[in-house]
């Protein structure tokens, strides 16, 4: 890893933490009483979700800086505070990466080596379970994992012993290494909260690893004892995971058992509720079962745009309706970036599904996000036989610096579905909107908003009021007054709107993202396709980006002062070869990325982009006085 995204993994502060920290809204720990589970004396039903990026840097063999750290606290606030509005009481996070033996530790790697720690990453575990006690949210920790073990799992532990990927279940120096993760996770005392872990109210269950569906009976007997011994009031959960395929084991220290559930999944396809039907037949002692997975997502064939709100909806019914069935979390969600819009997280098994964002944004459409989150929270409060109340009226955002170029971004509000945008004189006001209701979730990574109306030489100051159905947050910070060097004109392509002509052959794309650094859309084009775009002034600079999948055969930039006669350009150019994703459909591919950065001749306003080969545009900056 070179040196620039190592200071960027480290950057953030990681171990800030609150010197008094909230009371905790749980009172009891979750029993198991048969089948069912426990609060007190109140059956304890749920509805949640998935995060895994509340622990780590999800799926950072992407090597993508803006992911290459682990979350901060207020990040971490911010997907509780979308958890409890959504009435989310229970959330799973991932396992715990271990480093591999000839990796270069990072500060997401949980475990160094066999038996020793990074406290780092435990101070992100330390503020996950402070805000679960202030939120009233219980915590799933999964240790390690099978599927996903690329990410730091059962063939790390292995491998360190010169042993093979499934001996982690059976060769007596892995197991004892893996026993030791268990003790120090367990055993550890909160920096935070002062409270030992297996004492903290807000962990439902401790659960083995993800998707560990080659564990053996004896070693899911075994580490259950093991998880008992050192914490009596805590439940332990199955990690066996596939319908039909392995069974469920109910040994006498296992509380809960799981099943995932995907339309990919052999004989499950869309009909979940008859799955799970069938699982619960197999049951020899009565456990609580939950959903620790499942996802709606839209494949064209089991799961259409047309039929997967209906669908969601029966299953959800369903899950309310059978008490045999403790709850469902949705794989997966993610939550507000500090440095502005959303993490995204491409689900790499379909092509344009992508983590969920509350409450849901029109540029997901594709995978009906908003009804989808609409399902969801209703649903949160139905099982809990609660009503479900009006969306809470959003905090207000935090406007980031502004550079000499009025680009905005801002932290956003957990359950905001819009922003307006104001701008005045003066600190003191009057204030006008000049971008009402923009929305974070259309653009990640990059600023989120361009003035445009801006004059060059004049100075501002700018606030940010979060909106949702409900009402309009208190306006944020001011930022400025800031003085107006040049304006920049962006395209991100989520639709054609803001080009002046292109040719017929453009088609609009944003399918496998992670292929595209998880920029959102793009334009695909071939040989002899074009795009034009025009500003009311000269342009300055021009910086345009671009992705290839093969042959890297440049995008001509020209310009032109009429629109009639154009010049072509010779750019600077960065290139950057991306990361390929380790699996699902779009395993095996990467793209290549090509910045193209130029200052062009004076008196130009008119910027024609030519297609010489295979490309994806996608985004385009023109800098203007």
């Amino acid at each position: 890893m070179n040196k620039t995204i190592v200071l960027l993994c480290l950057a953030p502060l990681l171990a800030a933490a609150e010197p008094n920290p909230a009371p905790s809204r749980l009172q009891n720990f979750i029993t198991r009483q048969g089948a069912k589970l426990m609060d007190g004396n109140q059956e304890f039903r749920f509805i949640g979700a998935n995060m895994p990026g509340l622990v780590l840097p999800y799926d950072w063999t992407l090597m993508l800086p803006e992911r290459l750290h682990l979350p901060t606290p207020w990040e971490q606030e911010d997907a509780f505070k979308t958890l409890d509005q959504m009435n989310f009481r229970v959330v799973r996070t991932w396992n715990l990466p271990m480093r591999g033996a000839k990796e270069e530790s990072q500060p997401w790697h949980f475990v160094t080596n066999p038996g020793e720690f990074n406290e780092t990453a435990f101070k992100v575990v330390d503020s996950l379970l402070a805000l679960a006690n202030k939120y009233g949210v219980r915590v799933i920790l999964p240790l390690t994992a099978e599927s996903g073990d690329y990410l730091g799992g059962i063939s790390t532990y292995a491998s360190y012993r010169g042993k093979k990927r499934l001996e982690f279940y059976t060769d007596p120096q892995v197991r004892d290494d893996y026993k030791a993760t268990v003790r120090h996770v367990l055993t550890r005392v909160n920096t935070i909260t002062g409270v030992r872990y297996s004492d903290d109210k807000a962990i439902l269950a401790w659960q083995y690893g993800n998707e560990m569906d080659s564990a053996p009976d004896a070693w899911l007997a075994e580490m259950a004892a093991y998880m008992k011994s050192l914490d009596k009031n805590h439940l332990v959960s199955d990690t066996r995971h596939v319908p039909g395929k392995a069974k469920m084991f109910t040994g006498a220290n296992i509380d809960l058992v799981t099943r995932h559930l995907y339309g990919n999944y052999k004989g499950v396809g869309s009909e979940w509720a008859a799955a799970i039907k069938k699982e619960l037949t197999t049951l020899q002692e009565p456990r609580p079962l939950y959903i620790g997975e499942f996802g709606p997502y839209i494949d064209g064939k089991v799961l259409t745009h047309d039929n997967v709100v209906a669908k969601l909806r029966d299953f959800l019914d369903y899950v309310q309706a059978d008490p045999a069935v403790c709850g469902a979390l949705l794989w997966s969600m993610y939550f507000h970036h500090q440095e502005g819009g959303f993490y995204w997280h491409q689900i790499m098994t379909y092509p344009a599904v992508w983590s969920y964002h509350y409450p849901g944004f029109p540029s997901a459409d594709a995978q009906r996000e908003i009804e989808i989150m609409t399902a969801m929270r209703e649903a949160a409060f139905k099982i809990q036989g609660l009503p479900v109340p009006p969306v809470p009226v959003p905090e207000a955002p935090e406007l980031l610096p502004i550079g000499e170029a009025p680009l905005l971004t801002w932290r956003g509000s957990a359950g905001a579905t819009g922003y307006d945008i104001e701008r005045a004189p003066r600190a003191t006001g009057p204030w006008a909107v000049i971008g009402p209701n923009v929305c974070d979730g259309d653009i990640a990574y990059r600023p989120l908003f361009s003035d445009l109306t801006a004059k060059t030489g004049a100075s501002y100051c700018y606030r940010v009021v979060a909106r949702n159905a409900s009402g309009t947050s208190q306006p944020s910070n001011v930022v400025g007054p800031v003085a107006v060097k040049r304006i920049c004109f962006v395209d991100e392509l989520q639709d054609f709107s803001r080009v002046g002509a292109k040719s017929a052959g453009l088609k609009l794309n944003n399918e496998f993202n992670c292929l595209f650094a998880e920029y959102l859309f793009r334009a695909m084009g071939s040989t002899n396709d074009w795009v034009t775009y025009q500003v009311p002034a000269p342009i300055e600079s021009l910086k345009v980006v671009a992705f290839f999948a093969k042959d890297t055969a440049d995008l001509a930039l020209q310009v032109s002062a009429d629109g009639a006669k154009f010049t072509d350009l010779q750019p600077g150019r960065t290139e950057r070869k991306l990361s390929m994703p380790h699996r699902g459909a779009a395993g095996g591919q990467s793209r290549t990325m090509v910045t193209y950065e130029v200052t062009p001749p004076a008196g130009s306003r008119h910027l024609k982009i030519l297609w010489r080969g295979n490309a994806e545009l996608d985004r385009v900056e023109i800098f203007h006085p």
